[in-house]
């Protein structure tokens, strides 16, 4: 695994008629669009009007977290990636999710990903604001929760 900063460019340059889609049993040139029940793919909607760096934002997260791993995988030894990896695991299948540490985005994932010193958008904006009444306090979810 090479240190790479920005993302691969995955801009394809030539296209098959069954790159968007499972190709048909009996016809491999063609989509199965009966068992997806997806309908008639137009793959110009797929192709044009993107642009080469569309593919490269979508990725940014995903290679600045392998290129993470990378590197501490060379400082301090396989150990570190393998148990940040089951850390990242074991948090996002926990159910429980206390909203007053940030319900579905907790602080042990952005600690996990380097994202607890930066304040992004979503931190600020959670989307529905909430009146006073119905924030509940750590100790009222966890009993919710439990069933005292």
């Amino acid at each position: 695994m090479s240190l790479r900063l920005i993302p691969d460019n995955k801009q394809s340059s030539q296209v098959s008629s069954t790159a968007f889609g499972t190709p048909a049993e009996h016809a491999p040139g063609l989509q199965d669009i009966l068992k997806t029940q997806e309908g008639p793919l137009n793959i110009a909607s797929k192709v044009n009007n993107r642009h080469p760096l569309e593919s490269r934002i979508t990725n940014w997260e995903q290679t600045q977290y392998e290129t993470r791993l990378e590197t501490y995988r060379r400082v301090f030894g396989a150990g570190e990636p393998i148990r940040r990896t089951m850390e990242l695991q074991l948090i996002e299948a926990t159910d429980f999710k206390p909203s007053v540490l940030g319900g579905s985005d907790t602080m042990h994932k952005d600690i996990l990903l380097n994202k607890d010193t930066s304040v992004n958008w979503e931190d600020i904006y959670k989307g529905e604001f909430e009146s006073g009444n119905n924030v509940k306090d750590f100790h009222t979810e966890l009993e919710n929760k439990v069933g005292i």
